[in-house]
């Protein structure tokens, strides 16, 4: 149970006491654990009993004076506890996100951390996990400041050319001004995109399964999932629309897609499946193109991908020679499996595994809210405007304009620049206790 406000000194000496019924006193040692019977002031009656620790603001999480109680789990003994406490009229129940919201309030975190306080508490993948904790830590943070750094210094340069236009000075150049603009707008579009990368990735790495019709596409899906997703049959053509599962790969969030059988057909239901199959491939960060190995070397259907793709000689159990795909394929990235057998399936999850570790994605990833990227493309319409201007001959005192409504829009993206809606609309997605 989490406690905080100016009365929360009171309220633990009221509440909490030495097993042996002595007062505490918890300010002349906060951050410190004491065990405590929790009753009410005027009765003999035990709530409960547990660890009580109190904090002295400003260091503490909401930056004012707060306790944590750890109770037993039961619902019933906790509410009994929040009734007498809620009786006492010193506190009141706690409105989701209000925790952190008080702690933004009080400037121990800055907004988009605050979001990252909720997206840390309902990840649900190590990936989701490790990239929130960085934007708890303060490195989106980093990133807008260092943005609105140089729009501060933009903008103070455009002004003393408006407020000493009369003097004898000189100012930067117009094309150096212009040059300086691209450069951030190249940042704002480099966050922007590494924001709608990352954001893709929160659902987990795509990984698509294409090839010929009776490949063996369903049965590598089954065989990696350890269960069957998909109706396997030797009938060609059995899977007309992709089918898709997730998995976690040592933390890492995959989703595969087994996608239509890749052939000419006037059928035109088959003919939309591959369609959509096709699109899955597209939008896939690896693709695993599986190789018939019960049939001779075959032409394989052209793909449309900038992702990675390794090629799988599936059924290799059956004798066959993966040797003779190489005038089509590339050694290294050919690997004989068999789905049957399971031959080959350990060094293919290991394969894949460092594929998707090795993605440019998951290098450099970076979580943005939809407000960030909001914010950050209207940022870069008012740069684009600002580099138009600039090349128009327009008065200085038209693009100071321009770079005041850039720079508002990074200090939303932080909270500088306050907005009751929108925080209302961020806090309130937090759980109680927040």
């Amino acid at each position: 149970m989490r406690i905080s406000g100016p009365a929360t000194a009171d309220l633990l000496h009221q509440f909490c006491r030495h097993p042996d019924g002595r007062s505490i006193d918890f300010q002349k040692r906060p951050r410190h654990q004491f065990h405590v019977h929790v009753q009410p002031p005027d009765s003999d009656t035990l709530l409960d009993d547990g660890l009580a620790t109190f904090f002295q603001g400003p260091a503490s999480y909401t930056g004012e004076d707060s306790a944590e109680l750890g109770l037993h789990g039961n619902p019933l003994l906790l509410r009994r506890v929040m009734r007498a406490l809620l009786h006492s009229r010193l506190c009141r129940a706690a409105r989701p996100g209000e925790f952190t919201l008080r702690a933004w309030e009080n400037g121990r975190m800055d907004l988009s951390q605050a979001e990252a306080v909720h997206t840390l508490i309902t990840a649900r993948n190590e990936l989701e996990l490790e990239i929130a904790r960085k934007n708890v830590s303060g490195e989106l943070t980093r990133e807008f400041s260092r943005l609105r750094s140089a729009m501060i210094h933009l903008k103070a340069e455009t002004e003393a050319e408006v407020d000493f236009a009369e003097e004898d000075l000189s100012f930067e150049s117009r094309d150096d001004q212009i040059r300086r603009v691209q450069d951030l707008m190249i940042r704002a579009q480099d966050l922007l995109r590494r924001g709608r990368e990352t954001g893709r990735l929160r659902g987990g790495f795509q990984v698509a399964l294409v090839g010929v019709p009776n490949a063996g596409k369903s049965s590598l899906l089954n065989a990696l999932l350890g269960w069957e997703r998909a109706i396997v049959s030797s009938t060609a053509g059995t899977t007309r629309d992709y089918l898709d599962a997730e998995m976690e790969m040592e933390g890492l969030p995959v989703r595969f897609v087994d996608t239509a059988g890749l052939h000419s057909t006037a059928d035109q239901i088959e003919q939309a499946g591959i369609m959509r199959s096709r699109k899955a491939v597209d939008q896939s960060q690896l693709v695993l193109h599986i190789l018939d190995g019960g049939r001779p070397p075959y032409e394989l259907p052209a793909l449309e991908s900038r992702a990675r793709i390794l090629y799988l000689y599936n059924k290799s159990d059956l004798g066959g020679n993966p040797a003779a795909w190489q005038p089509q394929i590339d050694p290294a990235a050919l690997i004989a499996i068999s789905s049957r057998t399971g031959a080959g399936l350990p060094q293919l999850r290991q394969r894949i595994l460092a594929e998707l570790e090795s993605n440019d994605h998951l290098t450099n990833p970076l979580l943005l809210e939809d407000r960030h990227q909001g914010h950050l493309e209207a940022i870069i319409g008012s740069l684009q405007r600002l580099t138009d201007l600039w090349r128009n001959n327009a008065p200085a005192e038209i693009a100071a304009l321009e770079i005041e409504t850039a720079l508002y829009h990074t200090g939303a993206m932080t909270g500088q620049i306050e907005n009751e809606e929108v925080l209302g609309r961020i806090f309130s997605v937090f759980c109680v206790g927040k």
